[in-house]
């Protein structure tokens, strides 16, 4: 067997692009069980977040397999259009930028805090669907382990912990006083949650959306307001900030809507992947419309020299660890064993 993975990613391609590869976990569940029918693949994976689609798989040693071509038909987009954005690897190069990817060295900001549990989520995902194989399972927490020496051993004695929602309001510091103004964050999921925590902490009045038909099952952050989701436009028009971080594949704030508002907030902040907020609201008169781009964009962390060696000396070290394993199962599966 032979471990493969395409992917496209903030280094190869911009929001418009990546929004359009973005999946929600309904129907990244859905993908994976009709790859994993297709009997083409042993196992298989998607990671997607707000920086990256990646979809990695296990198939044959001899199969000719083109994992971009796949996502591209499973998402009904033309293979010959976005071909250029992918990139694909395979064995030791699809191992090695796994690890790197967990570890948060491959994200907009270097060391981001939230993608290890993104993979870990991702590994889950397929595993609840009956979709990983002995390979893809061993290549997942091989590169987990990494993820988590290389951030224990090098990123937090080098860089600290930052992270998305860090960003985001580190970036409404340079543009506001925040202290004393309101803002509105339309979601309640960890980013939702996060954002919120740390602008309340920064003495921000915080209202948080809910949807109605959870609202007896989440999590407010302490000393946020909550309102129900269908009602944000009343709040966005008393609020000095909006911040947006769902995973709704429709915006959650539309151009019509904010220009029938008395008050238009001066700040928005869109973190979601598809986008949140109508990209035409960025033409309204004094008003600032933010994305992840935007925030991540101006990212300054850098991995020092020798900091770096010691991290390819981690990940080298684990990927052994998985050859090892690798040529253990090997040698069990030709000398009749069960795959």
């Amino acid at each position: 067997m032979k471990l493969i993975m395409a992917g496209l990613d903030h280094n190869r391609s911009d929001i418009e692009v990546r929004e359009k590869f973005a999946l929600t976990k309904e129907r990244t569940g859905k993908i994976l069980s009709s790859v994993k029918e297709s009997g083409l693949v042993g196992g298989c994976v998607i990671i997607t977040t707000c920086n990256r689609t990646e979809f990695y798989a296990s198939v044959p040693a001899d199969a000719l397999y083109e994992p971009s071509k796949t996502l591209c038909e499973m998402l009904n987009r033309d293979y010959f259009e976005y071909k250029q954005f992918f990139t694909e690897r395979a064995d030791r190069q699809a191992i090695d930028h796994l690890c790197r990817v967990a570890s948060g060295l491959d994200s907009q900001i270097i060391g981001d805090d939230q993608i290890i549990t993104q993979v870990r989520e991702a590994l889950e995902l397929s595993r609840e669907r009956g979709c990983t194989d002995g390979y893809i399972e061993t290549m997942f927490k091989t590169a987990i382990q990494a993820a988590k020496k290389v951030k224990t051993n090098v990123i937090l004695k080098t860089l600290g912990i930052d992270s998305v929602p860090d960003k985001a309001v580190a970036k409404l510091k340079t543009i506001c006083p925040l202290a004393g103004w309101s803002a509105v964050v339309i979601g309640n999921g960890q980013t939702g949650r996060l954002v919120s925590q740390l602008l309340i902490h920064e003495n921000v009045n915080v209202t948080v959306t809910l949807r109605q038909y959870k609202k007896g099952a989440i999590q407010v952050p302490k000393g946020a307001d909550t309102i129900l989701y269908g009602e944000r436009y009343e709040a966005i028009g008393t609020s000095d900030i909006v911040v947006s971080a769902t995973t709704s594949p429709h915006f959650t704030l539309t151009y019509g809507e904010l220009c029938k508002l008395e008050h238009i907030p001066g700040i928005i902040v869109d973190l979601a992947v598809p986008r949140d907020a109508e990209p035409s609201i960025g033409g309204i008169p004094g008003v600032a419309l933010l994305t992840i781009d935007d925030i991540a964009g101006d990212e300054s962390r850098k991995i020092p020299p020798e900091s770096a060696k010691e991290i390819d000396s981690i990940i080298s070290k684990h990927i052994e660890q998985y050859y090892r394993w690798f040529a253990f199962k090997e040698s069990f599966v030709h000398a009749g064993g069960s795959k």
